[in-house]
Parts: C-alpha cells; structure tokens; sequence
C-alpha cells in the first residue's frame, strides 16, 4: 500500500505523460514530429498518429521523412481498423511511388484492407474481388514476398468465398427453374474457380443445369471435367447418376 502523500506526485506524472502523447502540434523539425509520430505507434495511440501524420504531410511534403511518413499513416489507419483510409492511402502511396522498396509491405496492406471489408458469401463480393485481385497480383510480381504465405491462405479463403457466393445463386435459379441463369453462375466457378471447395459441387449442378436445357453433350463434357479433376469425389459419383 503505497503512502497518500504519493498519490498527487503519481497523478501529477500520470498527466504530464498524457500531455506528452494527446499534445499533437507540430514543432519546427521534421525529423522531431517524424519520431513522435514513430512514437504514438509504439503507444499504440494509431488515431492520434494517423491525425498527427496528416498534419505531417501536409506541412513537410518534401521532407526526406516524408514517404516515411506515407508508410507510417498507411500502418496506422490499418492497425485501427480504419480500412477505408488504409485503402486510400495504400492506393495513393502505389501511384506515386510504383517502384519504391516497401511495395510487398503497401500491396500487402492494401490486399488486407480489402480482405477485411469483405463480406460473407450471402452479400455481393465487390471487396473479395479486389483483394483476390491485390493479392495474385503481389504473388506474381514477387512469388518470394515475405507475406505470401499468409497471402496465400488469405487468397485461398477469398476465392472460396467468390465461388460459394456464385453458387448460392445458381442453385437459387436451379431451384426456381430458371437453368439458363444457374448455368451461366456455375459457368463461372467452373472457369475462374476450379480450385475453390466449392467446385466439384458446382459442376455437379452445372451438369444437372445442362440436362434440364437438354444440352447432354456439354453435360457430358462436365461429367467429364468432373472425373478428371476429382475423381472419387462424392459430386462427382453423384453426377454419373445423371446421364
């Protein structure tokens, strides 16, 4: 039990160090406001430091910190779930400096700010499709980034969602009879989905819709495309019943 003649001592330091880190003008040096920005991170104060990173900006645009400090606000919008302006500034960093060092690190961060707007397989995927998008294109410019393992699954988990959501819709056409438009939604996990779980299910109903338009020969080719790529699987067994 500490003294009470302590406690005004302790609220005293405990408000001088709230003053040092809530006080967000900046001084005359570049180089000072750069390290107290660095700073507020370590504290894990990310919307003090995004806040004081654009007043950063906006007064040493041409400062050799500067695009540290781009970096920085980029890192700092993402780490408080403010995805909307690590988007932004992730887009506006790649534009302006197409070839800098931190590319992975910006791509990477951009990839994430889409991931994590994304929406579950039940709502349209406009976000997956940016972030599957971000993120094939990180892994083809550099397959070696330090990210693509994490990109990679994260990529995995994008593009199962894309393909389940095609399917919700096509089997909601299949089931209101509508095979032309079920076709058209399995057609597309078939082309640019193969790889998704959902796939061998897909073609099973893209076969299916192929047969209620009569269309047996490219039902057939299905069946076909559904032995070769999973064979043994349960869709694919399924689908041998329907010729």
């Amino acid at each position: 039990m500490f003294s009470k003649r302590l406690l005004p001592f302790i609220l005293l330091l405990l408000f001088l160090s709230s003053c040092a880190t809530s006080d967000l003008t900046l001084s005359e040096s570049a180089e000072k406001d750069y390290y107290k920005a660095e700073s507020l991170m370590a504290e894990e104060f990310y919307g003090r430091a995004n806040l004081y990173l654009g007043k950063f900006n906006t007064k040493y645009p041409y400062s050799r910190f500067a695009t540290p400090a781009e970096l920085l606000q980029i890192k700092a919008a993402y780490l408080n779930d403010e995805y909307i302006l690590s988007e932004v500034f992730a887009n506006r960093f790649l534009e302006a400096h197409p070839i800098h060092p931190e590319l992975d690190y910006v791509e990477y961060i951009l990839g994430m700010s889409y991931f994590q707007q994304s929406e579950s397989e039940n709502h349209e995927q406009v976000f997956s499709k940016k972030a599957r998008k971000t993120f094939e294109d990180l892994l083809q410019r550099n397959p070696d980034n330090i990210y693509a393992s994490e990109v990679t699954e994260n990529l995995q988990l994008i593009i199962n969602r894309i393909a389940e959501h095609e399917m919700i819709i096509g089997k909601f056409y299949f089931d209101h009879e509508y095979y032309v438009g079920a076709a058209n939604r399995f057609i597309v996990v078939k082309n640019d989905f193969l790889k998704s779980d959902i796939a061998p299910e897909s073609l099973y109903w893209l076969a299916a819709s192929y047969i209620e338009l009569k269309q047996h020969d490219y039902a057939q080719e299905v069946i076909t495309t559904l032995s070769q790529q999973f064979s043994g699987n349960t869709w694919q067994k399924k689908a041998e019943n329907l010729m």
